[in-house]
């Protein structure tokens, strides 16, 4: 498929998770299609006023398609390994498909937010979808990243996704990776953290192998007769400030209690006994370091 050479300036950024109601069978048929798509009751109708649930949802879809979205879609039901990377054109039609038992059937349009009149078909389940363009097929080894759990939104199937627009941008535009913390995988982020605390003091001993049994920290160490407690996310500011309520029974006068997150993720009220370290300042400190920059090399397979 050609590149597209616009970089899509104007627009936002979403996730699209394929989860209730679309069996493997239809997962295929819109990952084969490069489409994403909704299933919330088997009317033929992209109003959302029409859905006692998933209103918001549907709403979602509707900006979609009427602004336009670089959307990163899973399609765990049939694969966990890749994912999708594409573009909804701003003024996009809402497709609406029709499956017969995992089969499809035919295909209508309407504009966002508009429905179709016409009886209802009971046997056939309709899935409420958009068409990517300029796709992606992304596989996890090349942005771990984008399959985090804790940098995936929530429970919904389709929401704006804000917090990894640099990684969409440049997947959609073709660019090159970008060497940074962000191409780790969450357990190369917390070895990664640990190198740090070796790097700027090299009297840091480890006391419990990273992510191990401590079930509110992932670092566990010594330097000299202070404790060090050490908690890893790649996750949101939410997610920061629950983990930061956890690391306060670590606190005390011989230990010391690091926070190690994305820097937009950091909350207004970091504890004053609780350190907080953006991780792109941890990864450019260890890729300064010589064994430390190897490290990471290996990690990116870029060794040779």
């Amino acid at each position: 498929m050609m590149i597209c050479e616009c970089m899509y300036e104007e627009y936002g950024t979403g996730f699209a998770r394929h989860k209730g109601g679309i069996n493997e069978p239809v997962a295929e048929y819109l990952w084969d299609n490069h489409l994403i798509a909704l299933h919330w009751g088997d009317n033929a109708s992209a109003d959302p006023d029409d859905y006692d649930s998933g209103s918001n949802e549907i709403q979602y879809l509707n900006e979609f398609a009427s602004e336009g979205r670089i959307v990163g879609s899973s399609y765990r039901r049939i694969i966990t390994s890749e994912m999708l990377v594409g573009v909804v054109p701003a003024d996009s039609n809402i497709k609406l498909l029709y499956f017969d038992e995992g089969e499809f059937v035919e295909e209508k349009e309407v504009s966002p937010g508009q429905s179709i009149d016409e009886p209802a078909e009971e046997d056939f389940k309709i899935f409420k979808a958009l068409q990517l363009d300029d796709v992606k097929i992304v596989p996890r080894e090349d942005y771990p990243i984008l399959f985090d759990n804790s940098v995936r939104p929530p429970s919904a199937s389709i929401i704006n996704w804000w917090n990894v627009e640099e990684h969409l941008r440049r997947i959609v535009n073709g660019e090159k990776k970008k060497r940074s913390v962000y191409s780790l995988r969450s357990d190369e982020v917390e070895v990664l953290c640990e190198e740090y605390l070796r790097v700027v003091n090299g009297d840091y001993r480890t006391i419990r192998t990273v992510g191990g049994q401590t079930a509110d920290v992932d670092i566990s160490g010594l330097v000299e007769n202070r404790r060090i407690w050490g908690e890893v996310t790649m996750g949101s500011e939410d997610d920061v400030t629950g983990k930061l309520d956890s690391l306060a029974e670590y606190t005390g006068e011989s230990s010391e209690v690091l926070m190690f997150a994305p820097e937009d993720s950091k909350p207004d009220d970091v504890p004053e006994d609780i350190t907080y370290l953006p991780v792109e300042t941890v990864f450019e400190t260890v890729n300064l370091n010589e064994s430390g920059k190897r490290m990471i090399d290996e990690m990116l397979n870029v060794v040779g």
